[in-house]
């Protein structure tokens, strides 16, 4: 960059003019980059801005000086909670400021979440972490590769993109992952101690000061008081408890550096099993100043004008007559800044040894005071809210919770935040997009099996008609501003707001259909758009069960209470499948979708086989039907596969019928292209037999997750013979929730997880094996294969210092050829667990094979005993070492990057566009081709034109391909490639942005 200014300024500048304004430029684009990096300029605890900044911006500067000479400013502020579907990982915090932000606890899913909700990562000034676990940190690399600057390590002098502050262990910590995000100062760590008693955060606005909580010296002084001298029976239970712990983890600590001895010393023994210390952060935020009385000052003889200003900025003046009149003598009595803990409990003794810290019972005991006085003296404007983070059963425990209200006293109002699927769904595009293609297929696409997505969480009664209200008139004036603008067009969100702001005001009845909705089929009232959010008190005293995204507004005081703006609304599965059915510019797509299924009902009838149980149904007449869970496929005769038999289909949804219509038929034979001839049927899939292998996308997005993808993932499930994941990118275990609800995902990673192969050491690959790894742990799970590159093995050593996971290690390459390579010195543990997981799995392959990508990154092979082979390609450019491991395979899954254009940035970064994944294939002769790993700049799909490969489909997160449905999975290409075309035509219609 430094070089293309200089030439471009000899070639342009005169030659005594050539220094200064280099000087000048320089100057500028520093101050443009570090306006990116930075939410704002970073201020000392003096509240003076730093030196060099004030010579640059002497009004701004002076204009900060006199706002806070009076040591007050006013301000707004809010807290939201942001808490996931899935019950593994630790809701988090939002702390926000005109220009601040912090955040508390990072979880997995927590970026996917921030995109969401369309809240900016770059904008957070610090996280503040409650404990050092895999829960409250597993999403912090992605969030620290989002911000990272890409000239970190050059023009900004190794800057740091984030800070984290946390309790001992935090740095350890961060420095595992340190290394797999490739920037070596990316995260600056702050870590406290039990000694602590300063704020680690201070500002003009707001201090944070920690209190670290030791529970496992609780737990045992507790202990000890129960049974006297410590010998009684509850003290020999813990030390037992303790013992076995202890054995456990050098059992796993043996088992994993055995590989590489020298490690083992001078390493720190693994984190055990004990319940960390946990972190309460006291918020105090900086008082306000009282209203300011114009009257009084006018009586004092101060002019109306500029000396008022200087009054409400907290300066004295001086009259014309020489009387000196302070702010004291003209303002209300200042208002005390709102009072804030942050507490994060994950068990009932964590929840009691919080309580017993007398440090919280003094910022407790003082914020209710505020200053000095009594609760009585602070009266209704005193604003004193605890966050509670914790398990939703936890949350559940009355007596608990009532001991925790009478605690604090009646001053203090309760936030009760907890993860799960009794929350709105985290990926509320993705529920929606799954339902859609649900419609489509109901065996490759079925429905989230949380029942968030079946039923979406109502919102407050009084927040439903506050809104509706809100809505109706928002509507008017809008539609009243928009004829005042002569109705003319300022680009299609503009467009499309005033549509339905005219829409919303030509409905007065909106709030009574929304009240009359509620509960029916168990879903959320629709909420028409809304531009003056209602704000619900949260009286002192009370207690609120948080749904995720709720605000609690804290200042300005005339909208202090809670605002349900951002809470996800959304229709159920069922009411979308409902409007997809009643939609006519569906009825091509459903026409296409039904073409399909008739297809392969007519095959099946063929072989004499039968539907999957999905798509089950009776009376061999009927008309084809869509169906899943809550749908039947009806077949009718082989002869139903032309067109003719499709017109007058009824597509069953939900109890619904929708009719596919001539036209709709027509037109959606109209855009098929004709298919050149496909390869027969491997004589293995003629059988029909569903019990081979399953293949569920976990994450199909490259690099970081979108709106509609996860990062890389697959499970592969063997069904009696257990599972494996091939990466485990973030969340992936949320996922796998999402897919199969909680109960049968858990008993999935529980007992029928044999093996975790990872490619390579990107992040996305990756990010949520740490998680996996200690959630199994926690659970007294036995150790996990871990197959991977060499580097992992060091970064799982260094989480497994902090965080208690346990696994057993082996390299890619030592199994390159095949086999295990007999110089590599494996352990005899590691050799044992890799054969005894392939005899679990029935495979009679597991085989990583070197691919063309970053250093040590592999592809996989798996061979089932039935004889299937299945090729996972990994990230790589298209080589020859992937043709011959694909070679006559079942299924090869191919990373597709980037689009054909994109040929040069595909080569730069060593990924493959989709025509080269696709020629992959095609040179191996694969039966079929999966695409995946497309890039976050392509919402859907890539432009793709797969008409002439009748051997390739593509794959969308929790997609589930059974390997009996190879033979017509391709054929579902087209009706997907118009479900796409349809959705961006909504998107644009309704004015949408791309917020990726």
């Amino acid at each position: 960059l430094m070089f293309r200014y200089r030439r471009l300024l000899q070639r342009s500048c005169r030659p005594g003019l050539h220094s200064s304004f280099l000087r000048v430029a320089t100057e500028q684009r520093m101050g443009k980059v570090k306006a990116q990096t930075q939410v704002q300029p970073q201020t000392k605890q003096d509240g003076k801005c730093n030196q060099k900044q004030s010579q640059v911006q002497p009004q701004a500067q002076q204009q900060r000086k006199e706002r806070s000479a009076g040591g007050m400013r006013h301000y707004s502020s809010y807290l939201q909670v942001l808490a996931l579907d899935i019950d593994h990982t630790s809701p988090s915090v939002l702390l926000f400021f005109n220009n601040e932000r912090y955040l508390f606890n990072a979880g997995e899913g927590i970026q996917r979440l921030f995109r969401e909700h369309k809240i900016k990562i770059s904008q957070i000034n610090s996280y503040f972490i409650t404990r050092v676990s895999t829960e409250t940190l597993g999403g912090m690399p992605g969030m620290a590769l989002s911000v990272t600057p890409t000239d970190a390590r050059g023009f900004l002098g190794k800057q740091a993109a984030c800070t984290v502050k946390g309790p001992p262990g935090l740095a350890s910590y961060v420095a595992a992952f340190r290394g797999y995000i490739n920037y070596e100062n990316t995260v600056a760590v702050e870590e406290f101690d039990h000694s602590t008693s300063e704020p680690v955060l201070k500002t003009d606005l707001v201090s944070i000061t920690p209190i670290l909580v030791r529970v496992a010296a609780w737990r045992k002084q507790t202990a000890a008081i129960a049974d006297g001298d410590g010998d009684g029976p509850v003290a020999k239970r813990q030390r037992t408890e303790a013992a076995g712990k202890t054995m456990t983890n050098t059992t796993m600590l043996a088992q994993v550096v055995e590989q590489e001895p020298q490690d083992a010393q001078g390493r720190q023994r693994p984190a055990d099993l004990s319940e960390p210390d946990v972190a309460v952060y006291a918020v105090q935020m900086a008082g306000r100043p009282g209203k300011f009385m114009p009257q009084k000052a006018l009586e004092l003889g101060v002019p109306q004008g500029k000396l008022f200003g200087e009054l409400q900025r907290g300066l004295s003046v001086t009259t014309q007559s020489g009387r000196v009149v302070t702010p004291d003598d003209v303002m209300e009595p200042a208002m005390p800044g709102p009072s804030v803990l942050i507490l994060d409990t994950p068990s009932l003794d964590s929840l009691r040894a919080v309580a017993a810290d007398e440090r919280v019972r003094r910022f407790m005991d003082e914020a209710v005071a505020g200053g000095g006085g009594d609760a009585a003296v602070a009266g209704p404007n005193r604003v004193c809210v605890v966050v509670h983070l914790m398990p939703a059963a936890l949350a559940a425990n009355e007596d608990a919770m009532a001991e925790w209200r009478a605690l604090m006293g009646p001053t203090w109002r309760h936030v009760v935040v907890s993860s799960g699927p009794h929350q709105p769904s985290s990926i509320r595009r993705a529920t929606t997009f799954q339902a859609k293609l649900h419609a489509l297929d109901p065996t490759c696409f079925p429905l989230f099996a949380l029942d968030n997505a079946a039923a979406p969480p109502p919102l407050p009664e009084a927040e439903l008609e506050a809104v509706a209200g809100a809505s109706r008139e928002a509507a008017l004036k809008e539609a009243a501003a928009s004829s005042r603008s002569g109705g003319k067009s300022t680009g299609g969100k503009a467009d499309a707001s005033r549509k339905k702001a005219e829409a919303a005001a030509a409905a007065p009845e909106n709030a009574e259909a929304a009240a009359d909705s509620k509960g029916k089929q168990g879903q959320a009232p629709v909420v028409v758009v809304q531009q003056l959010p209602p704000v619900l008190p949260l009286e002192p005293g009370s207690e609120i069960r948080a749904i995720s995204a709720v605000r609690f507004n804290l200042v300005p005081l005339n909208r202090q209470g809670l605002e349900y703006t951002d809470v996800f609304k959304y229709d159920s599965s069922s009411k979308i499948l409902e409007d997809v059915r009643s939609n006519p510019a569906y009825a091509p797509i459903l026409a296409a979708a039904a073409e399909v299924r008739m297809t392969k009902a007519a095959s099946l009838e063929a072989a004499s086989l039968s539907m999957p149980a999905a798509m089950e149904g009776a009376e061999p007449e009927a008309a084809p039907e869509v169906g899943g869970d809550v749908g039947k496929a009806k077949v009718g005769k082989a002869e139903a596969t032309g067109n003719k038999a499709m017109e007058g289909a009824n597509i069953d949804l939900h109890g619904g019928t929708a009719t596919l219509t001539a036209e709709s038929v027509a037109e959606a034979a109209e855009v098929r292209p004709a298919s050149p001839p496909d390869q027969p049927t491997p004589e293995l899939l003629t059988s029909g037999d569903r019990s081979l292998a399953e293949l569920t996308f976990l994450g199909t997005a490259s690099s970081q997750p979108s709106k509609y993808r996860n990062v890389s993932g697959c499970y592969v499930d063997l069904f009696e013979a257990g599972g494996l994941l091939v990466d485990c990118g973030e969340d992936a275990m949320g996922q796998l929730k999402r897919r199969f609800g909680i109960a049968d995902a858990e008993r999935r990673l529980l007992h029928q997880l044999s093996c975790i192969w990872v490619s390579h050491m990107h992040a996305d690959h990756h990010g949520g094996l740490y998680r996996l790894l200690e959630w199994r742990a926690r659970r007294g799970a036995v150790p996990l294969l871990v197959i991977g590159p060499y580097q992992l093995f060091n970064v799982l050593m260094r989480y497994s210092a902090v965080v208690p996971i346990q696994f057993i290690f082996l390299p890619n390459a030592a199994l390159s050829n095949g086999e295990i390579d007999g110089n590599s010195q494996l352990p005899e543990v590691a050799t044992a667990a890799y054969e005894g997981a392939k005899e679990r799995l029935g495979l009679a392959a597991l085989k990583p094979f070197p691919v063309d990508h970053i250093k040590d990154t592999h592809g996989l092979v798996l061979e089932g005993r039935a004889g299937w082979r299945l090729v996972f390609s990994g990230d790589t450019r298209p080589c020859q070492k992937t043709v011959d491991a694909a070679r006559g395979a079942t299924l090869l899954v191919h990373e597709a990057t980037f689009e054909e254009s994109m040929q040069a940035e595909a080569r730069a970064k060593r990924h493959s566009t989709t025509a080269e994944a696709v020629g992959v294939g095609e040179k191996a002769g694969v039966y079929r081709t999966v695409l995946t790993h497309f890039s976050t700049r392509y919402p859907t799909l890539p432009e793709l034109d797969l008409s002439r490969h009748p051997r390739v489909a593509v794959a969308m997160d929790l997609m589930s391909i059974n390997l009996a449905d190879l033979p017509w999975l391709p054929r579902l290409v087209r009706p997907m490639g118009m479900l796409f075309k349809q959705l961006e035509a909504e998107k644009v219609a309704g004015g949408e942005d791309d917020d990726e």
